[in-house]
Order: C-alpha cells, then structure tokens, then sequence
C-alpha cells in the first residue's frame, strides 16, 4: 500500500479539489438539486450582504442589544431566502450558467436563465 502511495503521480492539491468537485457534481446529477444548492447560495450571499449593510446603519434604543441583533439576523435570512427563491439578484443562475458550461452536467432549465444582452 506504502509502495502505491509513494509511485502513484503527484498531484497539486487544486487538481485533486477540482477532480472532486467534478466527481461530487456528477453523483448529483439531478438538475433540481443543482438548482436548489446554487439558490441556497445566493441566500446566504444575500442575507450576508444584508447584514453587512446593518452594521453600518446606527443602532436604534429597541435593536441595541443581543435580542435585537438576533432578530435582525433572522429577519435578515428570511428576506434573503425569499428574495433568492423568487429570482435574487441573478447569482443562482449565474452559477448555474457557468455549471452547464461543464460537459458532464446537464443544461439548467431554459425559463431559469434571463436573456443576454450582450447577444444580438
């Protein structure tokens, strides 16, 4: 076993991610699964952005204090789970855009994907 270890071909770290990445990508086959994971993203990018926006606005006498602050951050994922599942800011399809640019992936849905408009 030692001896397989030590002859097999070295491989850089980034070319063992990405050979799992597309191992991992076509077990999930599943095209909705695809779609749901890259909405989730978009989620938690959006509810990231939104608190990072918060931090900048001053704190009012009923948000000052922890139980304030845990309610902004589950109003915030909240907004930003609806907003993401009803189109977002386009990151999800971007995503899945790049992801059918993949050979081993299928197409996401046509009707998911706005027109370009750089294209004539």
């Amino acid at each position: 076993m030692i001896d397989n270890i030590l002859s097999a071909p070295q491989r850089s770290p980034v070319d063992m991610l990405e050979t799992a990445r597309l191992q991992n990508l076509q077990k999930a086959g599943n095209p909705q699964d695809i779609r749901k994971a890259a909405i989730e993203y978009e989620s938690y990018f959006l509810s990231y952005l939104m608190k990072a926006m918060r931090a900048t606005v001053p704190k009012g006498s009923l948000t000052a204090n922890p139980m304030g602050e845990t309610y902004h951050s589950f109003y915030d994922e909240e907004i930003a789970k609806r907003a993401a599942q009803s189109g977002g800011i386009g990151l999800a399809d971007f995503m899945l855009a790049s992801l059918a640019e993949e050979p081993s992936l299928p197409p996401p849905a046509p009707h998911s994907l706005p027109p370009n408009p750089l294209q004539k």
